[in-house]
């Protein structure tokens, strides 16, 4: 059985407000046709499916119409879990409909806990799939009244923990190999600076370590972190990553799939292969930093290759340059060159330059304005911890709110 590993499409994501809906068509189109050239048997998507809660018709129809062209692809089944930018109610609406053509939905935690438990027999070869989703700090705990962070943040890591635990309770056969499906922040992954994920902690930066999951999962399909990796260095638990660059930071990145298979072994639980796969970029990105001469030289450079390519430059030049903006975007005319984003610390307010924030308001994340106010505030240490936590936990609470319900 050949399982393939995703997550983290974010599709309808924009890049400094450029759509990338053909980014997403290619990408897809691709998926299908890998799909078909290897003889997938199962899809797993875990969670992020989409970029908003409210997607655009647009995205929509990108979804549907592969959820449709994967029904008639090798794949025999689909197994998505919510993240933490989808909306769980819609995600869930078609989940019947969709369930008959074998396309498996867990938007959200489930009132059922077997509901999240997916047992496929594919060849005569079963394995179990726990399709757990992004697990809100409300699904996991009660607020009570005089409680302190440190309680609280061991009840949310309890509360994951049990959560896993207690479906790993409902699952007779041990000898069926068994893969964990989980949108979560796990201690020790590691993320590119402005990767375009919001805030990777639950409510107030709890920690959850690998080693309080069963060492009975074979796997664990880990979706939330834009960049594929390994935890620890163990080998069965990954992030898979996005399958597009959500930033400039992630333009050097080689996004990937993972690939399990499983191996039979003779009166023995069966083996999982693991392979990475490594995804074609659909777009050239480019990031340009220095001053004005090198930046000179590098569009010149991509003039003469003729590379369509998107760019984000930010000039680091000493000199103040009076009209950057408009000789270098004059520099790429009539050329395949389309620039996103130009940085200029020149054309910030001194306020934010003598605060080293030098950044545009679309790119700042509330954590970090609000860090920083605090930080010209006479609070102590401890104070500024306590108001960072309670922001964090008001911010939360916005962000997991449901629009759909």
């Amino acid at each position: 059985m050949k399982i393939l590993h995703t997550s983290d499409w974010h599709i309808g994501s924009t890049l400094y407000g450029k759509r990338r809906y053909e980014e997403y068509q290619q990408f897809l189109s691709w998926l299908i046709n890998y799909i078909n050239l290897n003889s997938i048997d199962v899809l797993l998507i875990a969670g992020d499916i989409f970029d908003t809660a409210l997607p655009s018709n647009t995205a929509q129809k990108l979804y549907y119409q592969f959820l449709w062209d994967i029904t008639q692809s090798s794949c025999k089944h689909i197994v998505i879990t919510g993240g933490n930018h989808d909306s769980a109610t819609f995600l869930n609406a078609p989940k019947e409909l969709l369930k008959s053509l074998n396309i498996h939905i867990i938007g959200a935690i489930t009132e059922n806990l077997e509901d999240e438990i997916i047992s496929l027999t594919i060849a005569d070869e079963p394995i179990i799939i726990l399709a757990v989703p992004y697990l809100r700090e409300r699904d996991l705990r009660q607020n009570e009244l005089g409680e302190t962070y440190e309680d609280r943040n061991k009840k949310i890591v309890s509360g994951i923990q049990n959560h896993y635990q207690n479906l790993i309770e409902l699952i007779d056969n041990t000898q069926i190999p068994l893969i964990a499906m989980g949108h979560l922040f796990i201690t020790g992954s590691k993320t590119q600076h402005d990767d375009g994920e919001r805030e990777l902690y639950i409510g107030s930066l709890a920690e959850i370590n690998a080693h309080i999951f069963s060492p009975s999962i074979d796997y664990f399909a880990l979706g939330h972190i834009h960049s594929a990796q390994k935890i620890n260095n163990c080998d069965h638990i990954r992030y898979s990553g996005s399958p597009l660059a959500m930033s400039f930071s992630e333009h050097k990145q080689n996004k990937k799939m993972i690939l399990l298979e499983t191996i039979p072994h003779e009166n023995k639980k069966p083996q999982l292969k693991i392979e990475e796969i490594i995804i074609p970029s659909f777009q050239n990105m480019l990031k340009i930093k220095g001053d004005f001469p090198f930046i000179l030289d590098k569009i010149n450079t991509l003039k003469q290759d003729n590379t369509a390519i998107w760019l984000e430059i930010e000039y680091t030049g000493k000199t103040k340059i009076i009209d950057l903006k408009e000789t270098i975007f004059s520099l790429v005319e009539n050329s395949s060159i389309e620039i996103l984003k130009l940085k200029n610390p020149y054309n910030y307010p001194e306020s934010l330059i003598n605060t080293n924030f030098n950044q545009n308001l679309e790119e700042i994340k509330p954590l970090t304005i609000f860090e920083e106010k605090l930080s010209n505030t006479s609070f102590s240490d401890e104070e500024k911890n306590n108001l960072i936590h309670c922001f964090n936990e008001i911010l939360q609470q916005v962000q997991d709110n449901d629009i759909n319900e």
